[in-house]
């Protein structure tokens, strides 16, 4: 006796989606799916004004790229309000967030240079908001970073005018994250 006999026989899966998704994966919208990434760098502070403090929290390594988690304090709850629109990389707002990085080569990616939320189009590299939450104090969004950046020192930065935060630049050491990203690898080429 079945309970649920309207259900049809499937054939088991294969587990073989991991090499259609390497396929057609673009490397710019984000770290690929069958990583498991490598913590290359944990937190430090990247700017601060009287009543807000941005923050990277971690920086995760993957073959092809960073992902970057980035949070920002409030003191003031109150401070905390309307978040949601300055935070998107598609807000024009001239006083809006911006993140943005320099690698040691000259070349540059900034956030907030989308019309919507697209992956972006062009061959140098790019910074993307993956996603976001915000609390009541706080907010936290995690970006990717593509490609990785080459040995030499990785500059980082953030501004924020509507939060008095001007541009700040913090100048890091990229060997910690390139040597994570050598250990990050397909969980499924590898038992």
């Amino acid at each position: 006796m079945r309970l649920f006999d309207d259900e049809q026989h499937r054939a088991p899966r294969t587990g073989g989606d991991w090499e259609q998704h390497r396929a057609h994966r673009d490397p710019r919208s984000g770290p690929a799916q069958d990583e498991v990434g490598a913590l290359g760098l944990s937190s430090f502070l990247l700017a601060r004004a009287d009543e807000v403090v941005v923050a990277v929290r971690g920086i995760t390594a993957y073959s092809d790229g960073l992902v970057l988690t980035v949070v920002v304090l409030f003191a003031d709850e109150q401070q905390a309000q309307d978040l949601g629109w300055t935070m998107h990389d598609f807000s024009r707002s001239p006083g809006r967030f911006r993140l943005g990085s320099i690698f040691s080569d000259g070349r540059s990616a900034t956030s907030g240079t989308r019309d919507a939320p697209v992956v972006q189009a062009g061959s140098g590299p790019c910074l993307l908001l993956l996603g976001a939450q915000a609390a009541a104090l706080g907010w936290a969004g995690s970006y990717w970073l593509h490609p990785l950046p080459p040995s030499g020192p990785l500059v980082l930065g953030c501004r924020w005018p509507d939060r008095g935060i001007p541009e700040t630049l913090v100048e890091i050491d990229p060997d910690p994250l390139l040597a994570a990203a050598a250990s990050s690898w397909p969980v499924w080429e590898r038992t």
